[in-house]
């Protein structure tokens, strides 16, 4: 099912798409379109083709791996069904409310792996026959910058280089591998994309990192069992995690929904003492 998502004028400036035919870059729009909240969706370019690019003839397969080759997508399997992760995008989307939890494993779910190319050519400019009365979607969430990247897919991390380049990746992933095994009993898949991930959660949080990823795998919430406390939670919710870690406090609904009456209750006790202030005087 479509969903409506917004573009962001930087998306028309952005160097590196401008590398890329227009069928391509209007692809990578599309896909934002029918990918869940997670930004992700199955892997398969004969019915992508159909749900965004139906009257064009391009080979969509080929630009998917154009578009993962520039890192703005990752394609991978699980259990040998493919999906592809678009890169960053639950940081700059905000899905509706009633938008469904993704039911796709994430890069970093146990069992996955990058998918490799076999001969990942640049699709050739194709001629755009858009529909003139397709009309405009109405925006509901903030938009998609395509501004920041996930590597290209690999046949395996490269650790050691990540280690070398930043010791603090490696206390970070050492601290939440260690938390993971400990509450699992199973050690944490590591490949390019969780690599990244634990790359940009340091340069959110810095020397914090290590310590705010074992406190992630001491939360019960339920959203992070569902997800087996994957690191793509803990990116999301990385500065929300570390207040909790800082102030010694989990946030959970019901206490969130108690200080939000506590919070009303104390507004309308205000405006009494205010009105009683007003009617002495």
């Amino acid at each position: 099912m479509a969903r409506s998502r917004n573009i962001k004028p930087g998306f028309f400036t952005n160097d590196d798409l401008a590398e890329l035919p227009a069928l391509t870059r209007l692809l990578f729009i599309g896909l934002w379109c029918i990918a869940d909240r997670e930004g992700r969706l199955e892997d398969k370019p004969k019915r992508i083709k159909v749900e965004v690019l139906p009257y064009d003839d391009t080979d969509v397969d080929a630009a998917l791996w154009a578009l993962a080759k520039a890192g703005f997508l990752v394609r991978y399997q699980v259990n040998g069904a493919r999906f592809i992760q678009i890169a960053n995008f639950t940081k700059h989307q905000n899905p509706h409310v009633k938008e469904a939890e993704s039911s796709l494993p994430a890069p970093e779910s146990p069992g996955a792996s990058m998918v490799q190319a076999g001969k990942a050519e640049q699709p050739k400019p194709e001629r755009a026959t858009l529909i003139p009365d397709s009309g405009f979607l109405i925006p509901d969430s903030p938009s998609l910058i395509p501004d920041s990247k996930v590597p290209a897919p690999t046949p395996a991390p490269d650790s050691a280089a990540t280690s070398a380049a930043n010791p603090l990746h490696a206390a970070t992933w050492k601290a939440y591998a260690e938390a993971y095994a400990l509450r699992y009993a199973v050690e944490p898949v590591r490949n390019a994309a969780v690599n990244s991930q634990i790359k940009q959660l340091v340069q959110r949080l810095g020397a914090e990192a290590p310590d705010v990823a074992r406190f992630y795998l001491k939360s019960s919430k339920a959203y992070y069992v569902q997800q087996s406390h994957a690191v793509g939670p803990l990116l999301k919710d990385a500065e929300g995690l570390r207040t909790q870690w800082a102030t010694g406090r989990t946030v959970t609904v019901t206490a969130a929904r108690q200080a939000d009456a506590t919070q009303a209750r104390g507004n309308v006790f205000h405006e009494l003492i205010e009105e009683a202030n007003a009617n002495a005087a």
